[in-house]
């Protein structure tokens, strides 16, 4: 547990317009993971659950600036649906899955690929706030997927 807060510590940064986030991921010790080490790095981990049934009323009453979202969730919604209702109000998708999926550019605005170290989840968030929130092309990052569409001038 030393090693991770010692990484953690690290790759700390102050995050900029993303700060308060919501982690929908169906594996408890992956999700206790990703909380531990997004708290860690300055991150307001708002919720932690592992449906998009719990993720949704959530969403609905907190202001959430990002998801850190796994793709295969326990229930019924599948996380392409929480994802596009994420999208649709204006909230940041981290896909954060197995295998990118094709189709990850039209509900993202990155995507980690499984297995990640602690580090590339949090290096992840930065390229995600280079993004959405400087309009700058992010670092690379191993592992990572960007879908960085300039905004207009």
């Amino acid at each position: 547990m030393a090693t991770l807060k010692g990484l953690c510590m690290l790759f700390a940064h102050r995050p900029t317009c993303i700060k308060r986030l919501l982690i929908i991921e169906d594996d408890p010790l992956t999700a206790f993971d990703n909380e531990h080490t997004l708290k860690h790095s300055g991150y307001d981990i708002v919720a932690t659950v592992d449906s998009g049934e719990a993720a949704v009323p959530i969403m609905a009453a907190e202001p959430i600036d990002a998801l850190v979202l796994d793709l295969g969730l326990a229930g019924n919604m599948t996380g392409r649906e929480v994802a596009r209702l994420a999208r649709d109000r204006g909230i940041a998708v981290l896909l954060v899955t197995g295998q990118c999926p094709e189709d990850a550019a039209d509900i993202a605005v990155a995507c980690l690929a499984k297995p990640h170290n602690p580090s590339a989840l949090v290096a992840a968030l930065r390229a995600v706030e280079s993004m959405t929130c400087k309009n700058e092309a992010p670092r690379k990052v191993g592992g990572l997927r960007t879908y960085w569409r300039p905004a207009a001038a």
